[in-house]
């Protein structure tokens, strides 16, 4: 049983858990009080032995869990399942003799609704506590569930109107516990802003001016693009969508000028996805920079050092602005035979464009001359993953996340998922019969011809190519365990997508230091995808799911439900840098956050006059 399946059970055991125990505790409750039917009896005795076996199923569940890892089980180890177990033991020695016996006093079922109450907060564990464990989450609990219990007391001891006090103290004492808590606990994700404490401010890490630079000028704009049959209305680049593809060749200066003419107070800005460049010119509103308002324009300019496939889009508002198109491709030093797709999604159509062509949602024909070296540059634009097939041809896959793959070997017919921002270069001689590139298995690309879809196994891209030995030795080590609890984010409390518990802007900060070798754990408690992006790095894969991988370099990774990443990133860009899920919707909903270097601060603020928002 897999981990993800083990914890997608857990869940719903939880629930039904809940059922049942809530159910048997009522019966008992009429079992005990006039007219006292024996069919109450029977029926809270025959639910309280189907919520045994529902109990001891969680028990398993939760063993099972345990063996991946402690992440996924404190919560249930240190609260709920305590609260669960003890009153159930008291319930099977107390309550159940009770009902064998036909007693008739009500209280004899305060035990089998403590278990009831103790299974309810196993739901709220699973919604409520994350990992780790904190006094404050323990203290959430435990007042939901001190308030529940002495509201059955009073209620099963015919007590009078003061238990809804009790109950109404516990509910307000628990709002003001888990705001508190949520709010203003950890380290901040704005470390970095007090200026005031001196250090390098992340705007003077700027790329060179160079009087050769190749430059380009991108203006937002509003425009439409017709998909699917049906006129989408879009943000784009120039008027195109998706934007221009720009060229650079390795070792030239790239100076690209960006303009604002979107409606309204739309703001704007270009983060280069997947370029480790200087961190001033990364394009984070509020962290790098101020927002572009409309009418505004902002410079940016690096060297273009290393070859490879990139993307660039807005960052302000990350959400709304790439799905409505406002990104484009960056090809550094492209090989001869090199050709662009894009994938993408406008209006819930999803889309291919090839080699800057509009964007269609029906297949794209090409002619290549056979003999001729042929390097598919694909990027996923969306915020969810692709699978990829190539068929019909012999291929490598030469690049991941613009970095060389070591060791590549020759593939025939496979498939490959491609995460979210992600970027594959498939290289291969173009056959003398079709080749077809294919997308979640429907035909995307067609190349001299028509050939069927790949239908082959699913490339297990950590374990391609070379598997070195890889370093251990690490300066720090640092554990993000992504979640879907409530939490508050933006200063609301809300269902989020959430990093040792916590949202945006309170998901506590690492601080490295230049030079160091940082160990990162990446573990998925929750049941979505999500597909992981350190700004201004890539990292090194050292391990999923505890299998040794292949050491390549990534800068966007898709941590499955269940999964353990370990990852391995060399600080060697000082800066102020956003990680985030680039599953932009998830993002927005509570999953970003820094990695600060010591001694680097911005005098840009997350919202603020300027209105700057990255997700």
């Amino acid at each position: 049983m897999t981990t993800a399946l083990a914890g997608g059970l857990d869940q719903i055991v939880v629930v039904v858990a809940a059922v049942v125990w809530a159910a048997a505790a009522g019966f008992a409750f009429a079992a005990f009080r006039p007219p006292h039917d024996p069919r109450f009896h029977l029926a809270a005795l025959a639910l309280s032995a189907g919520a045994v076996v529902v109990s001891g199923v969680r028990v398993v569940l939760t063993a099972r869990l345990m063996q991946a890892g402690w992440w996924f089980v404190a919560e249930k180890v240190l609260l709920a399942l305590p609260l669960l177990l003890v009153p159930m033991v008291y319930a099977l020695t107390t309550t159940v003799p009770a009902l064998l016996r036909r007693d008739r006093d009500p209280k004899k079922a305060y035990p089998l609704i403590l278990t009831a109450i103790g299974a309810i907060i196993g739901v709220a564990c699973d919604v409520i506590v994350s990992y780790p464990v904190t006094v404050s989450s323990a203290l959430v609990v435990m007042l939901v569930g001190g308030g529940a219990a002495a509201l059955a007391w009073r209620l099963v001891a015919g007590g009078g109107g003061d238990r809804w006090r009790i109950a109404g103290f516990a509910v307000a004492l628990t709002g003001v516990v888990w705001a508190v808590s949520g709010s203003f606990s950890g380290t901040p994700m704005h470390a970095g802003h007090d200026t005031a404490t001196g250090g390098v401010s992340v705007a003077s890490l700027r790329g060179p001016a160079d009087p050769d630079a190749r430059r380009y000028t991108l203006t937002a704009k509003s425009s439409s693009l017709t998909v699917g049959g049906r006129t989408v209305q879009t943000w784009s680049f120039n008027g195109q969508n998706p934007g221009p593809t720009l060229r650079v060749r390795q070792g030239e200066t790239l100076e690209v000028t960006l303009r604002n003419e979107l409606p309204g107070d739309q703001g704007v800005t270009i983060h280069w996805h997947g370029y480790d460049l200087p961190a001033g010119e990364d394009g984070v509103p509020g962290v790098t920079q101020d927002a572009v308002k409309p009418g505004g324009e902002h410079v940016y300019r690096f060297r273009a050092d290393d070859p490879g496939t990139y993307w660039y889009h807005s960052h302000q508002n990350s959400s709304v602005a790439v799905a409505k198109g406002l990104f484009g491709l960056l090809i550094v030093e492209p090989a001869e035979g090199d050709h662009t797709v894009a994938v993408h999604t406008y209006g819930n159509v999803k889309t291919l464009s090839f080699d800057d062509r509009p964007p269609t949602d029906r297949q794209v024909t090409a002619v290549i001359p056979p003999g001729s070296p042929v390097r598919l540059r694909i990027a996923d634009t969306d915020s969810t993953p692709v699978t990829l097939g190539l068929s019909g041809v012999d291929f490598r896959l030469r690049s991941v996340d613009a970095r060389d793959v070591a060791g590549a070997t020759t593939l025939r017919d496979r498939r490959i998922k491609l995460a979210a921002g992600g970027r594959y270069d498939l290289a291969f001689t173009m056959p003398d019969g079709p080749v077809m590139l294919s997308v979640d298995g429907h035909p995307g690309l067609a190349l001299n011809g028509q050939t069927a879809p790949a239908t082959g196994e699913p490339l297990d891209v950590t374990r391609y190519g070379t598997l070195p030995d890889l370093r251990e030795d690490f300066d720090q080590e640092i554990v993000w365990v992504l979640d879907k609890t409530f939490a508050m984010v933006d200063g609301v409390p809300r269902l989020a997508h959430t990093v040792n518990g916590k949202g945006y802007p309170n998901i506590p900060t690492p601080v490295v230091r230049e030079g160091e070798r940082v160990k990162i754990t990446i573990v998925n408690r929750s049941g979505d995808l999500h597909p992981m992006h350190p700004h201004g790095h890539h990292v090194e894969v050292l391990s999923r799911d505890g299998r040794p991988a292949n050491g390549m370099l990534v800068d966007t990774f898709d941590v499955e439900p269940g999964e353990v990443w370990v990852v391995a990133l060399t600080a060697d860009n000082p800066g102020l840098w956003m990680s985030h899920c680039h599953d932009l919707a998830h993002a927005v909903q509570g999953m970003e956050f820094h990695v600060a270097y010591e001694g680097v601060t911005t005098p840009y603020d997350i919202g603020g006059p300027a209105g700057n928002h990255p997700a």
